[in-house]
């Protein structure tokens, strides 16, 4: 099959929200299909600022055409507007304006779908808010799969958007979570919605770069007999030796909690610092390593780490690493922070308004979640204190994974919900 799939943004460097989805989506698709994004040159959602070159590139082997914003994003008179329009009756001329101040909008885009649409076997689009779907589905309705990665907030009131998922042929979702919020706040007005999810590939060791290794690293073999193997090992076993290129890169040698995203105030970051401030009031020895770009000031405190941004074969290494995983994030439809320390077996900490991270620690049994700094401080002590359960939560975190989102798994459930759309188109 021959698809397009359309998102706002686009690049190695965004690794949260309906973008990362879209590009984890695209890289494995691009393995089976004939693939192309349809996306900005913007990088930024904060300004829309045209950063990348208009045209098409090839990047991690999906074919990217990128296509102008006409217009920069306005922060404080969006927000102003917003405020207006959220608190008072609304109109569809005010919500579409809505859309338009939010960005980005790149009418070269549409253009593209409009001569090139029947080209194309389904187009599916990422994001229900932003202007590049509201605009783009118009097109070909009767050809489009809409993954909408809602989150909970107030402008899920919006009447436009029961009309947009209306016109699309089929709606792919990414966790049961934002399932419950489309039928309680919008309905499913769509012929078909399917919980696609987004995969995790537990294999990084066999791709992890071993030039980067410490050659101290490597398992310690049977010296006699030559062997660098244990043969009682299982192959497919990787606990043996967690993440010891991590810990030695970054000189981590005692017990270790793990955040992995952008680390910012409105993601749950600044909580969760304050809370393991608690937490390491009564233990001296934890470190919290903090892995993701660094959108604001980190206390000065012995036991605060950073690890920086690193490839996504290299994050799953760290999140080896790790005795604990923390999900602060409240709103994050994706929780793939959550997904991947399962992978490997890493117990999770999420934060409990975080619906998708709640739902996989339930259905998963590989993490506990808190609502307040006691229970964080609690649940915290828990898990670096018994060894066994952090044991039983990972293994029963990791056979989740392997039940319902490896890759193979998603793309099955995406190439049904896309042959919905072929057939009918």
């Amino acid at each position: 099959m021959k698809l397009a799939l359309i998102t706002p943004r686009y690049g190695g460097e965004i690794t949260t929200g309906a973008e990362y989805a879209c590009r984890l989506l695209a890289e494995q698709l691009s393995l089976r299909h004939d693939v192309e994004v349809l996306t900005t040159t913007a990088r930024d959602k904060r300004t829309w600022k045209n950063d990348y070159t208009e045209g098409a590139d090839r990047i991690r082997g999906v074919l990217v055409r990128r296509f102008a914003v006409n217009q920069p994003h306005e922060a404080n008179a969006f927000r102003h507007f917003s405020d207006r329009i959220l608190n008072a009756p609304r109109s569809r001329t005010e919500e579409m304006e809505w859309v338009r101040r939010l960005g980005p909008s790149a009418p070269g885009l549409v253009e593209h779908l409009k001569r090139q649409q029947r080209a194309y076997d389904a187009l599916v689009f990422f994001s229900l808010i932003h202007w590049t779907t509201v605009h783009g589905i118009a097109v070909a309705p009767e050809r489009s799969v809409l993954f909408p990665c809602l989150r909970l907030g107030p402008i899920l009131r919006f009447s436009l958007w029961r009309e947009i998922i209306a016109s699309a042929r089929a709606i792919g979702l990414v966790s049961g979570a934002e399932r419950k919020l489309l039928h309680s706040y919008i309905g499913s007005p769509a012929p078909r919605e399917e919980l696609v999810g987004v995969g995790i590939d537990p294999s990084h060791r066999q791709a992890y770069p071993r030039h980067q290794q410490d050659p101290a690293d490597e398992p310690i073999g049977d010296e006699e007999s030559g062997s660098g193997a244990d043969e009682n090992v299982d192959p497919d076993d990787d606990r043996a030796d967690r993440g010891i290129p991590f810990r030695r890169r970054h000189r981590l040698y005692g017990p270790m909690v793990l955040y992995g995203g952008r680390i910012e105030p409105d993601n749950g970051c600044e909580e969760m610092l304050e809370y393991f401030d608690a937490y390491a009031a009564n233990d001296g020895e934890t470190a919290l390593v903090l892995m993701g770009v660094k959108m604001m000031k980190i206390p000065d405190e012995p036991y605060v780490r950073q690890a920086g941004i690193l490839p996504d074969r290299e994050r799953m290494v760290a999140y080896e690493a790790a005795d604990v995983t923390v999900a602060p994030g409240s709103d994050d439809p994706l929780a793939l922070s959550v997904l991947e320390s399962f992978a490997v077996g890493t117990p999770v900490l999420a934060c409990a308004r975080n619906a998708a991270a709640v739902e996989h620690c339930r259905r998963g049994g590989g993490g506990l979640y808190y609502a307040n700094r006691q229970e964080f401080v609690e649940a915290l002590r828990t898990l670096m204190s018994r060894v066994k359960l952090r044991e039983q939560l990972g293994e029963s975190g990791r056979q989740y994974v392997r039940q319902y989102y490896r890759w193979d798994a998603v793309l099955g459930r995406f190439e049904r919900l896309v042959t919905l759309v072929r057939s009918r188109g």
